[in-house]
């Protein structure tokens, strides 16, 4: 069996993608040989730095001190996030304010004097059949239709505009023409 012997280092060729990851694992593997250092290398440092060897000294006693005694360990207590909350809270009253002050939904009804009562004598519909016809013009809840039982009068209160609407839809079936009208004609 021959005997190997390992390569010479100058002769060997690496490929990139190797080398790469040799590099690497090298800078893994020293940087966790520096994570400790010896308190030679550390005085060393120090004094390269301008701190006095006493001084280096008096800090490594009182390390050694600490280590001893088993001084608590102190965290900082986590702060709570007071400003966030008081930002919450602020617009939380900023929106109940808005909503007070300008309410959404449907438009502000007409005040009162502007809403007119209009009595309607009908020809040719019946009362229910004017009602289902007028009825979606007139959606605010200050508007009323009124049918009376014994007679064909329709009593509707709305806004000056919408009376007018009202009378002009009407007025498609309640002339002499009309289907509606040749209806309530013939004999029954």
């Amino acid at each position: 069996m021959p005997t190997q012997f390992p390569p010479e280092p100058d002769r060997d060729i690496i490929p990139q993608r190797v080398a790469e990851r040799l590099l690497a694992r090298a800078s893994v593997l020293d940087a966790t040989q520096a994570a400790g250092s010896t308190v030679t290398a550390l005085r060393a440092a120090a004094l390269e730095a301008g701190i006095s060897e006493g001084a280096f000294d008096a800090a490594l006693a009182e390390l050694r001190g600490a280590e001893q005694t088993g001084a608590p360990e102190v965290r900082e207590r986590p702060r709570r996030p007071l400003r966030m909350w008081a930002m919450a809270a602020m617009v939380v009253a900023l929106v109940a304010v808005s909503r007070l002050a300008f309410p959404v939904g449907a438009p502000p009804t007409p005040i009162a004097a502007t809403m007119v009562e209009e009595p309607l004598l009908l020809q040719c519909l019946s009362p229910a059949e004017a009602t289902e016809l007028i009825r979606p013009l007139l959606p605010l809840p200050d508007n009323t239709i009124v049918a009376s039982r014994d007679s064909r009068v329709l009593t509707i209160r709305g806004t000056p505009e919408q009376i007018g609407d009202v009378l002009s839809t009407l007025d498609r079936y309640e002339t002499g023409g009309s289907p509606a009208c040749a209806r309530a004609v013939e004999p029954r």
